[in-house]
Formats: structure tokens, sequence, C-alpha cells
């Protein structure tokens, strides 16, 4: 690779593209922890939010200081790169150690070392451990070195080590506003965690963006920090922003190992707020959403008011409700909502899939009934090239051919109607991918058990194939479906 002689800095930097960002496929270097390959962050941002805080046994990154406070910086190197340990689950004992010790401790040494290393190092936690003596150094006094630290920050890797540097600058907070508005992923709930909201554009900026994140919406902080309970007040309150707020409160409702709406004292009240403003505001994909999970929420919680079902299903079953949403399904959106609300939702997908069948294959799942399975399958195997679709059996998983997708969601959606798609079933045999291959497979097997008995095209596929699978548990599941 072109970039294998690069340190992570001079990665990272390189990777900056000109509006300030890293690409959205960014990535440092993976290594396997335990057949897990961690995204830039996770592991320490599993470690903060996830897990009960163990602090590391200490004493071998106590001897690495000492070594580089004895100028001994080949050596500290050498043994900061062989050594496992996480630097966010040592870094509190680390400083209070460094604190205590700092007579003992060349100071110089340290912060020739730890600047050198931020440059230099190609390990992500020397990287941190630099980031975090740094800390104690006064570094933020240092332009150069920040401007360092500001292009580190960029990654969720060192995003959180960077911040508690940033946050000691004069203009700290604009900073931090600079660098969460760059930054997603674990980068982004660090961040919004330092921000302090001190004007509106970081206000408005916080409810309108704050919480889109492919790791962790950050909903709870963002609705705190913005106090969404009070901007419900407001009275002229532009669609465009009830928009947004709706996307905050199903964030809030979408709670996993984070706390979202259920950690905040005055929910009755914001639900209450959001509903009266829901009535006669509501427009989007995301306002339906919200008032949705809403209803789903209060049936599950019998403390607050049930009357509040009752304002949800008015604004669900509302003829402008129903009539948006038959116009979002033409578009491919809604079909959870609209399904939830009872509207037939069938003739809108097979309408939907005529124009757009690879755009959004997965729709393919929402039909059910055998009249337009059957209509599906005559729309597949028109639109398909199927005859070039066929190859020799590989262990690849198709990720990003459409053609591939449309075909393995439309095998696997005909399970439940056997003998319907035979010959899409036989071109999903002699698909290249195993994932595809597995799903011809087992809507076979479902076929079997109904006691379809196979004719003798599929029969021999199957057979064929099972001379040639490469694939150990697929070469033994058509071994079974032909006996």
């Amino acid at each position: 690779m072109e970039n294998k002689n690069l340190s992570i800095y001079e990665l990272i930097k390189s990777s900056i593209r000109e509006c300030g960002k890293l690409p959205e496929d960014f990535a440092l270097p993976q290594e396997e922890d335990n057949g897990i390959l961690w995204a830039d962050g996770a592991m320490d941002g599993v470690f903060l939010y996830h897990t009960a805080i163990n602090e590391e046994n200490i004493e071998t990154l106590k001897n690495i200081v000492f070594q580089i406070s004895e100028g001994k910086f080949k050596e500290a190197q050498n043994n900061l790169d062989h050594l496992d340990f996480l630097m966010v689950s040592s870094r509190t004992s680390l400083l209070n150690w460094i604190i205590q010790e700092s007579e003992k401790i060349n100071s110089n040494n340290l912060y020739k070392f730890t600047i050198s290393q931020l440059k230099t190092s190609k390990n992500k936690e020397s990287i941190k451990f630099s980031l975090a003596v740094l800390l104690l150094m006064g570094v933020e006094n240092d332009v150069k070195a920040m401007e360092i630290i500001k292009i580190l920050a960029l990654s969720n890797e060192f995003t959180l080590f960077c911040l508690d540097i940033i946050a000691r600058l004069e203009n700290s907070n604009e900073e931090i506003f600079e660098i969460v508005k760059k930054v997603k992923g674990w980068g982004r709930v660090h961040s919004i965690a330092y921000l302090e909201v001190t004007n509106d554009e970081i206000k408005d900026w916080l409810l309108e963006e704050g919480c889109h994140n492919e790791i962790d919406p950050a909903a709870l902080t963002c609705a705190k920090k913005i106090n969404l309970l009070e901007l419900l007040d407001e009275e002229n309150i532009s669609n465009k922003k009830f928009n947004d707020i709706s996307y905050l409160i199903t964030a809030l409702l979408n709670e996993g190992p984070v706390s979202g709406i259920s950690s905040l004292e005055n929910k009755e009240m914001l639900i209450e707020r959001y509903l009266k403003k829901a009535k006669y505001l509501s427009l989007t994909e995301n306002d339906y959403r919200a008032v949705m999970m809403i209803q789903e929420y209060i049936k599950d919680d019998e403390k607050i008011n049930n009357n509040f079902i009752k304002i949800c299903n008015e604004i669900l079953n509302s003829e402008r409700t129903v009539n948006n949403i038959k116009e979002l399904m033409k578009k491919g959106y809604s079909y959870d909502i609209a399904k939830y609300i009872k509207i037939d939702i069938e003739p809108y997908a097979l309408e939907y899939l005529q124009s757009n069948l690879l755009k959004n294959p997965y729709i393919i799942y929402d039909i059910s009934k055998k009249e337009n399975i059957e209509k599906l399958v005559l729309l597949v195997e028109k639109r398909l090239p199927l005859e070039k679709m066929k190859g020799s059996p590989t262990d690849k998983i198709n990720f990003r051919n459409e053609e591939f997708t449309v075909l393995d969601v439309a095998v696997r959606t005909l399970e439940n109607f056997e003998g319907i798609g035979k010959s899409l079933i036989i071109y999903a045999l002699n698909s290249p991918y195993v994932n595809v291959r597995y799903g011809a497979a087992n809507t076979l097997e479902k076929w079997k058990n109904m006691g379809y008995i196979f004719p003798d095209e599929i029969m021999e596929n199957i057979e064929n194939l099972e001379k040639i699978e490469v694939d150990d548990e697929l070469k033994e599941k058509l071994n079974k479906l032909v006996k």
C-alpha cells in the first residue's frame, strides 16, 4: 500500500480534503482484536460508555516514563510500540502518578519525546499516551504543536484525547465547534459532550446536525444542550425546524445501550408539547415516524398519560397524513409507517419497483401477497440480465452489485411461495456469490419442508452445484436437499 510507510499523523494530514474533513470512508490501519475489527475510536468509546471502568496496571508505563526522562527515547518507543495497553483505561492513574513524581521526571525530555511521537508514530496507543502526557505540560501554548493536535483530532481515534487539550485554549469552544462540524462517529459523540451552546449558530447546528451520526446519535446530550422543551414553546416554528425536532425526538425514543428519552425528567411534558405542535406541523417522514414511536413508547410506559395515544392516532390517521404517506411511498419512503396505519402498501411497492428496482431492492420484502409475488417475479426476470449473472461458485459475498442484491432479496422473498419463481432460484444457484446461493438453498429448504417436490430442472442444478460448491456448509445443505 502506498501509505504503509507514513506515520499516522502523515496519513491523516495527507487524507484531508479541501473542505477540511477526512473522507467518509477514512479509517486508520486496522488490526483484529480477538477476531473483531474495531472502527476508529470504537474501542475507547465502548470502554467509556458501555463498560464498568477499571483502571489498568500502569507499572510498565511508569518505567517507560522514567526511560523517557533519562533520554532513552528509542528504548521507550520500542517498549511503547510492543506494549498491549489501552491508554483510555490508564490515563487517569498515569497522569496522577506523573504529577506526584514530577520532581523526579525530566519534563524537557518528556515534552520532546511526546511531541515527536505525535508526528512520527505508527502506533495509536503511543499517540494517545503522548496526548495524555502533554495535557500536563502546557502544550496548549505551543502553536506548532497545536496545529498537529488539531489535525489528529479529525480522526475519531484521537478526537477525545485532543479535546482534553483543546479545551484549555482561550477560544476553546470555537475550536471545538470547528472540530465537531468536521467529524462523525465517536469523534462527534465526544465533541458534542465538550461543546457549549454560546450562540444561536451552535444551537441551530446541534438541532440540525448534532445527532446525525453513524455511531451514536448523542440525542440526549443534544436535547439537553439546546433545551428542547423550551424550543417547543416557540410560537412560530418552521416546518424545517419541526422536521429537525422530529428527527431528534425519534433518536431520543430509539433507545439502545445509550440512554434517551427515559433519562429526561420532563419527558411527559416534552411529549405533550411535541404532539401539540405535531397536530398542525406534521408533514414529513421524520414527523410521522416520531409520532408513531411516541405512540409505541406510551403503550410501553404505564406512567405516561394514555390520552396521548388518542392524539397520536388522530395525527397518524388524518386524511392529510394518509395522503402524504401515499405520496412518500411513491418515492420509496415511509413503508413502515404506512404499514403501521394499515395502508395497503403492496400496490405502491410494486409501482415504485417498476422504475427503481436497483435503487432500493429491499422494498421487495414488503410484498407478501401471492398475486403480487408473481408480478414481482416477472419484473425481476424482465429487468435483470440473468444469463450474464451466471458464474462459477466462489466464497465471495456480494456487497455492492445491485443486480445480485435484487436477485438475492427476490429469492429469499419467495420462501413462502413454493414453486413460484423457479427460474430465479436456478439463476441464484448459479451465482458466483455465496450469499446469493445460500438464499436460493434456504428457500428450497423451506419449500421442501412444505412438501414441495422439486422439478427435474431444479434437481439438476442442485446436483451440479453440489459437485463444485466451495463452501462446505452450503455443500452439505445442497446434499440434504437432493436426498
